[in-house]
């Protein structure tokens, strides 16, 4: 196994011309070029210290947009293409949620050969996060969780060789010296090697009076199983590319131009004199980290991150609520988006689409402060739920109480002081969590066909999708346990992929029609999984299930256009989050960062029947990916990002554009007509909605709807003489599920129920509508009613309490005894009244079970245990909970069993 020979790869000529000597350094070991001759330490810390502050080595101070525009110019008079600076959130990769580096632009497609790059040699100054050490920034004066990398970059292949470590080297001691006005002598070349995102390489690490401001990595190695040279325990492979990476710290060479004693007090002068006359408990270290990672999070959510438990979102949240710790400590009574505000006004000139998205970044803080104060209001009694049931907590038990709760270990310490017992935080928790939620998990691949060596499949659907019947021949064939297979040189069957199922339909072999009933592609081989075996070499007939795929490509076009339509109305953050298209209808999901209102929903489906009616076209071309990603940006990536060199791109002009391999109409006019069935919120930060596209597949519903509206009418009508005047009835439904809080298909079921709870005959109801929200509010009232518990009840069920130690225990067997009132309610009433009290209640759909907040005790698991006795389950909070099933002939026994379990768990 090979290593890497530093001494080979960086004794350059260059060096030798400028007299620099190499030396090894007596402190940590590293070789390092200097001009020094009597030098022995290599210039970094912490073999040396600072000898800049008070002192700048620059022959004037910068501001950061002077620094940058001194750096880009300086590329760009020599030969270097300065490009735009790519997101902060990381979409076109798979493996990391957040751009670490400018290098990280052109991970994995180009640094890997397979896309070419934007421009060669290029120049960029990128927004970079980093949060491995979130401890470490605010206190060491020099780390930051965001910065710009300002990097030039040179991709050297046999074709096209651009430069390499001579000049990359000459360009860094120019600039320094020439442009910045830095003494030579002032300068270290340090080697080292570099490794990050799959691939590794020498490089020389540039340091000025003991700060490091630059890198420059000769990135020559690839991450290998099978590779020859190891790295850090890794296998490497040499790279048909030879990459020059370079990353130059804007913000630390402005620092070094000033000669502050801390990097925080150039870049945030305004925002930390803020903080300090803001602050009632001055922090100096909490103040310099607030200051930067309120700049962190105005580029977050800027770039479109929204806040969630999961991928990017989650890392949004954790600088979010780090803030909203340091602004406790320091007692700020200023809300989080005062701070972010004041960093967007500053940022706007150089970063104008921060200042567009102020609205919704304003919003989205105040959602999420509301979100953890609610967090800390609930936090008190689950950790010490904790703390009496394990004593200690481990760090993957604060992980968990972070990770499922919310709860940051500082407060788990703080109540476990309370109680004595002392609790082992782990110093860098915060960079630790976030370092396990930086990158995608990787996905088991799925077990794939054996095939022998077959030629590509030719794919007829791309070259025309309304092509319904074709002729091809059969290469091979095969047999799973339940299918026959097949492989055609070419078919118009499509596959299974990007949210599209696969294409039914038959193929005809000598007169005999065999089923396609799914079709899967396997690297560049299709797959179609038949119920007969067909044998190889005969010529066949396939006719595909037209109606089936065609309403399929109304659904995908539809979604792509429900897509834009979510952006036109919510905002640019919106991101596709997943797809599934169906026959009879599709779901979108999407990134947003609270649900959606019934007007939202009307605004979506309208502004998409507008794209649908206006006839545009849908372009369909393969490009080279990095033409496509200038041509359209990285939104190409919407419903994922695809490996290959060349990308097949649906463009709808003026609505949406995507990278997406499925069958889409030629004209969004084939649409014909969306209709949105539901929105719901399925996690946290991504909504989802459920439509419907195509004349068809629309008035079907519609019918549906008709027909459920009119029952319920006819039911509403008899009862309380009311008149139906409702023209949309699938918006009326909608509306009622909302006032209900039901699914539409329990809508019904819900009005008859509610309907037996009301004694009176009419409802003065000018519609349906408006007799569905009387009728709930009528029930409400009379629920309410229900749980006015008479206090002389109340007296009579505490006669039945049976003294268990320290605590009484009710048990009510006779609904009856209830006189008609609300056996929760009962509950509820009885244990707020009455200390060290747990009550169950048989009201004959099952048992209640309530305690008073005094008792230590779980009744969640009871419940469970209880509900499977009788032949279902139970469920509820900690101290209020209730079990049911369908075997209510054993509640006697049941109820037996949950005053044993209750005593078991209260220990008497």
């Amino acid at each position: 196994m090979k290593e890497l020979n530093l001494k080979k790869e960086l004794d350059l000529n260059f060096f030798k011309e400028k007299g620099f000597i190499r030396r090894k350094c007596k402190s940590c070991g590293s070789y390092f070029w200097t001009l020094d001759r009597d030098s022995n330490l290599c210039g970094d810390q912490p073999c040396v210290d600072f000898s800049f502050i008070g002192k700048p080595p620059t022959k004037r101070s910068f501001s950061i947009s002077e620094m940058r525009e001194a750096f880009l110019s300086f590329f760009e008079k020599r030969g270097h293409i300065r490009i735009k600076p790519y997101p902060v959130v990381a979409r076109w990769r798979k493996d990391i949620y957040l751009t670490i580096a400018s290098i990280a632009d052109f991970q994995p497609h180009v640094t890997s050969g397979i896309a070419s790059p934007p421009a060669n040699p290029l120049v960029v100054s990128q927004p970079s996060i980093r949060l491995n050490d979130l401890e470490e920034v605010g206190v060491s004066g020099k780390h930051l969780t965001i910065f710009e990398m300002m990097g030039h970059h040179a991709f050297n292949s046999k074709e096209n060789f651009v430069y390499w470590t001579e000049e990359t080297v000459s360009y860094c001691h120019e600039f320094l010296c020439k442009e910045l006005g830095i003494d030579e002598s002032e300068i270290t070349y340090k080697e080292s090697i570099w490794e990050g995102g799959g691939n590794a390489g020498p490089c020389l690490e540039v340091l000025v009076d003991g700060l490091e401001v630059a890198t420059l990595v000769f990135m020559n190695l690839r991450e290998d199983e099978n590779g020859d040279f190891l790295v850090n325990e890794k296998k490497y492979s040499e790279m048909p590319l030879k990459v020059v990476d370079t990353g130059y710290g804007l913000e630390r060479l402005t620092w070094i131009s000033h000669g502050s004693k801390a990097i925080y007090d150039v870049l945030y002068p305004e925002i930390i004199k803020w903080l300090f006359d803001n602050s009632r408990n001055m922090d100096k270290h909490a103040i310099y980290a607030l200051a930067d990672h309120t700049k962190c999070i105005a580029f977050m959510l800027g770039d479109g991150i929204v806040p969630s438990n999961v991928r990017a979102g989650y890392l949004a949240r954790l600088m979010i609520r780090r803030c909203l710790r340091f602004m406790k400590r320091l007692e700020i009574d200023a809300p989080l988006y005062d701070i972010v505000e004041m960093h967007i006004a500053y940022l706007k000139g150089d970063f104008p689409h921060l200042e567009k998205s102020k609205s919704r970044i304003k919003e989205i803080l105040s959602i999420e402060t509301e979100k953890y104060e609610e967090t800390l209001a609930r936090g008190v009694r689950l950790i010490e739920r904790f703390l009496d049931e394990n004593k200690t907590l481990d760090r993957d038990t604060l992980i968990y109480l972070y990770d499922a709760h919310g709860i940051h270990p500082e407060m788990v310490k703080r109540i476990a002081g309370e109680k004595g017992i002392d609790v082992e935080v782990p110093k860098d928790f915060d960079s630790l969590v976030a370092e396990l939620h930086s990158r995608e998990v990787k996905e088991e691949k799925k077990k794939e066909i054996k095939l022998p060596n077959l030629p590509p499949t030719r794919l007829l659907y791309y070259e025309d999708a309304y092509l319904r019947r074709f002729k091809a021949n059969v290469i091979w064939s095969g047999k799973t346990e339940n299918d026959f297979l097949l492989v055609l040189d070419k078919t118009a069957f499509y596959p299974e992929g990007g949210g599209q199922p696969s294409d039914q339909g038959i193929i005809i072999v000598d007169g005999k029609e065999v089923n396609v009933k799914y079709v899967e592609k396997q690297g560049d081989v299709v797959i179609h999984h038949v119920d007969y075996s067909i044998e190889k070499g005969k010529t066949v007939e396939g006719t595909i299930d037209w109606s089936r795929r065609y309403s399929l490509m109304k659904h995908h076009t539809g979604t792509h256009i429900i897509n834009s339509a979510c952006r036109h109305v919510l905002g640019e953050h919106v991101w596709q989050a997943g797809s599934q298209l169906d026959v009879s209808e599709a779901r979108f999901d999407f990134s947003h960062y609270k649900p959606l209102s019934e007007k939202e929903i009307r605004e979506i489906e309208r502004v998409a029947n507008d794209f649908v009616r206006k006839g545009i076209e849908v372009n369909k071309e393969v490009l080279d990916r990095s033409v496509a990603e200038q041509r359209y940006g990285i939104r190409l990536y919407q419903g994922g990002v695809p490996e290959s060199r060349f990308i097949r791109v649906i463009n709808i002009p003026g609505v949406d554009v995507e990278a997406c391999g499925g069958t889409h109409l030629d004209n969004t006019s084939e649409v014909e007509r969306i209709k949105i069935v539901k929105s719901e919120r399925i996690q946290d930060g991504v909504n989802r909605l459920v439509f419907v596209a195509g004349l068809e597949n629309v008035e079907k519903l519609e019918n549906e709807e008709k027909h459920r509206f009119d029952r319920i009418v006819s039911k509403l009508a008899e009862r309380f003489n009311i008149e139906n005047i409702e023209k949309d009835a699938g918006r009326a439904l909608q509306e009622i599920s909302l006032l209900f809080s039901v699914p539409v298909s329990k809508i019904e079921a819900t009005v008859e129920k509610f309907m037996k709870d009301i004694s009176e005959r009419e409802i003065l109801a000018r519609d349906v509508k408006d007799a569905c929200e009387k009728l709930f509010k009528m029930w409400k009232k009379k629920q309410k009613e229900k749980k006015r518990i008479p206090r002389e009840l109340i007296e009579e069920l505490l006669e039945f309490k049976e003294r268990f130690g320290d605590y009484d225990i009710i048990i009510i067997e006779d609904e009856k005894m209830l006189k008609g009132f609300d056996s929760m309610a009962v509950a509820e009433e009885m244990v707020k009244s009455n200390a060290k009290t747990v009550v169950c209640i048989n009201d004959s759909k099952g048992i209640v079970f309530a305690a008073s907040s005094d008792v230590e005790i779980d009744l969640r698991p009871i419940a469970k245990e209880v509900g499977l006795l009788l032949g279902g389950g139970g469920g509820g909070k900690q101290n209020i909970a209730r079990c049911g099933g369908s075997n209510l002939n054993k509640l006697k026994e049941a109820l037996e069993r949950a005053k044993e379990l209750i005593g078991e768990s209260l220990k008497v």
